[in-house]
């Protein structure tokens, strides 16, 4: 009696031991470095500077209908390109991240 009581109670804390080890695993997910963030700036002059972009990355932008407007080579760690498109909104992709900008 007192072993399968002793059974029991080791198969009761085990199963609700399992659940938190998983939480545990989850809390010490890594994190992206968010620290270094792409910044896409774009003067009144229609000059557009990418800061933090990864060295030989492409810079993509797209219209809010979803075509590709523009293709620019990032090779330095701060970059400007004179933007030669129409006032309006756009979407600038480079690598995963996404951001919005508006030419004026």
């Amino acid at each position: 009696m007192k072993h399968g009581l002793l059974f029991l109670f080791l198969f009761f804390f085990l199963l609700i031991l399992s659940p938190l080890q998983a939480q545990i695993q989850r809390a010490y997910v890594e994190q992206p470095n968010t620290s270094q963030r792409i910044s896409v700036v774009v003067n009144d002059s229609h000059v557009m500077t990418v800061t933090n972009a990864p060295a030989n990355s492409v810079l993509q932008i797209f219209s809010l209908v979803g075509t590709k407007v523009a293709e620019k080579r990032v090779v330095y760690n701060r970059q400007e390109f004179a933007l030669d498109l129409p006032v309006g909104y756009y979407i600038v992709r480079i690598g995963d991240q996404t951001q919005k900008i508006t030419i004026r």
